[in-house]
């Protein structure tokens, strides 16, 4: 039996949840900047997930991607079953995002 304080703090993932972050060969370039190099990723619905690494290793610019911000070079994605590359649009108006350093998009 577990410890009746932390029972329910951390959500548990079902394996059959749904999908709600996916990226496929997921990548963009800034010229001859190589900022994501075909990142795949399949986080489920309530599942925690933690994104980090050095500075420039492209976690800004995953973000941008998967909030569309930025647009993608090549691969594919979604977040919430909205398409990374064809409806930006519909995922600005579903989720919030807030850089590091704050500027209105």
């Amino acid at each position: 039996m577990g410890d009746s304080k932390s029972e329910g703090l951390i959500p548990t993932v079902n394996s059959n949840e749904q999908i709600i972050i996916e990226t496929q060969g997921l990548t963009r370039e800034f010229g001859d900047t190589l900022a994501v190099d075909s990142l795949d990723l399949s986080i489920r619905r309530g599942e925690l997930f933690g994104l980090v690494g050095p500075d420039g290793a492209g976690k800004t610019t995953t973000l941008r991607l998967l909030t569309g911000l930025l647009k993608i070079t090549s691969g594919s994605g979604s977040l919430a079953g909205f398409d990374l590359a064809t409806q930006p649009e519909e995922i600005k108006r579903h989720i919030g995002y807030m850089a590091q350093e704050f500027s209105l998009y």
